[in-house]
């Protein structure tokens, strides 16, 4: 894991500014209530969402783009998947915000939420004649991966006597992006892009588009594609809406006179302190990107003769949207010392590693700051760890206070992915999720037993001796 101590070390009280994060009376607080009264109210370890933080995100996100997309309307299409907690998604329909999902389990867990069909894109590789009719019959968008999918979807239309509104999800060959991917550094980014799975070749593309065009049971509205977060360079987000914009004036070309009423760019989009940035930097201001990327496609759209006067542009944020609205809370179980063959100093905290999973897919840091101790003087530096048996490396070389048995520590910017992508390795139970709304919180998914761990298993019962 890489480290910067400089990075590790406790920041000033104007650097944990938030809407919904804060400093007060030496404590890191949560809207109106303490990390302190939350850990002994909820236990830990705990995910803590600040609603005020994903309001304002999700607001100033809508404003950036509507900033620079004047061609039509801008829709937020939120990630499921970046953060999949029913009381989450149920704040982001009061915001009037849709809703991505990928396959069938997310799809459902939108429904419960009361996502209103009409608002999901349903996203997913290889979907089957289920996830899709059941998307046909709440009236979601589906956006096909496959020539095959198409056929299952012209079934299913049929078969429930509607019409399947459904999207072309594109691969861009993306020639201008050749700077290093920061999941990849080997390859450039227009490498790494082909590994990930989901889209349609361009040329395929085609012949898809004309047999969607072709069938009475099925609308052809738009078309989207989808980076990732390869890169916090804004120029990167201008090439990719640019390789994207070309790909869909060549497609227009070859389906005219048809014209896409909705273009969407996906997410992938870093969020502001960015715990995925190789050199711990934070990352543009939001309107950087969403000027990069409104440019890039309109730049590319006008170039190939394509009109975007009143086409629909569709944004699925994921990191920009949740990480800062979300911190992981831990409590200090031991500090452990050592001073041969080096000196070492451990705080073990009651989390892990598998309940904040970037750490390891994305070698991210995730700044760590002592919640109950934001005052104290540093006097040390340590390692902070966790209780499973892997390395569990949380934070290096960090520079810290004298630490107790009991201190809280909190990892911030842990809003997106980590409840979501969270295991039972060791057998651990996965943490609870709080939401806090001003003085209001409200445990929104509680944590596992043991017994809802074990509860899958089926103990073979040998017979008694006769």
């Amino acid at each position: 894991m890489r480290c910067m101590s400089e990075a590790c070390a406790m920041r000033s009280s104007a650097e944990l500014a938030h809407p919904g994060f804060g400093r007060r009376g030496g404590e890191l607080w949560c809207e109106e209530l303490s990390t302190s009264a939350l850990a002994e109210r909820f236990g830990t370890p705990l995910y803590v969402l600040s609603a005020a933080q994903l309001r304002s995100n999700g607001r100033a996100l809508q404003q950036a783009f509507e900033r620079h997309w004047r061609r039509g309307a801008v829709e937020l299409l939120p990630a499921l998947k970046a953060n999949c907690v029913l009381a989450v998604r149920e704040l982001l329909n009061a915001e009037g915000f849709g809703c991505d999902v990928f396959g069938r389990h997310e799809l459902e867990a939108a429904l419960r939420a009361g996502v209103p069909g009409e608002r999901i894109s349903l996203n997913g590789s290889a979907k089957d004649r289920e996830v899709i009719a059941t998307a046909i019959a709440a009236g979601a968008a589906i956006t096909l991966d496959s020539e095959r999918e198409l056929e299952l979807t012209m079934a299913a239309a049929e078969a429930l006597k509607k019409r399947a509104n459904v999207r072309l999800r594109l691969r861009p060959e993306h020639e201008r992006l050749q700077q290093p991917s920061d999941f990849f550094p080997q390859m450039a980014i227009r490498e790494a892009a082909q590994l990930y799975k989901p889209g349609i070749e361009s040329s395929a593309a085609i012949a898809v588009g004309r047999r969607a065009l072709a069938h009475r049971a099925v609308q052809l509205t738009g078309l989207m594609t989808h980076l990732g977060r390869h890169s916090a360079d804004p120029r990167v987000w201008a090439d990719m809406a640019r390789g994207f914009g070309e790909t869909v004036g060549a497609l227009c070309r070859d389906l005219a006179p048809w014209r896409p009423r909705v273009l969407d760019v996906g997410g992938g989009f870093p969020s502001s302190h960015d715990p995925t940035s190789p050199t711990r930097a934070a990352a543009a201001p939001l309107v950087a990107y969403s000027e990069a990327v409104c440019v890039g496609l309109e730049t590319a759209l006008e170039d190939a003769g394509l009109d975007a006067q009143g086409i629909t542009l569709q944004v699925e944020p994921g990191r920009s949207l949740f990480a800062d609205a979300g911190i992981h809370l831990a409590r200090v179980r031991h500090v452990k010392q050592q001073n041969r063959p080096v000196h070492r100093t451990w705080v073990e905290l009651d989390t892990s590693e598998v309940f904040l999973p970037d750490l390891v897919w994305e070698r991210a840091h995730f700044r760590p700051v002592f919640a109950s101790r934001l005052d104290a003087t540093p006097t040390q530096t340590v390692e902070i760890v966790g209780i499973s048996c892997n390395f569990d490396l949380l934070a290096q070389a960090v520079t810290a206070p004298s630490v107790e048995i009991g201190d809280l520590v909190a990892f911030m910017d842990t809003g997106a992915y980590q409840e979501a992508g969270a295991s039972n390795f060791n057998l651990l139970g996965r943490p609870g999720t709080v939401l806090v709304d001003g003085t209001q919180a409200q445990l929104v998914k509680r944590a596992e037993t043991l017994e809802d761990v074990l509860a899958r298993d089926h103990v073979r019962v040998k017979s008694s001796p006769t």
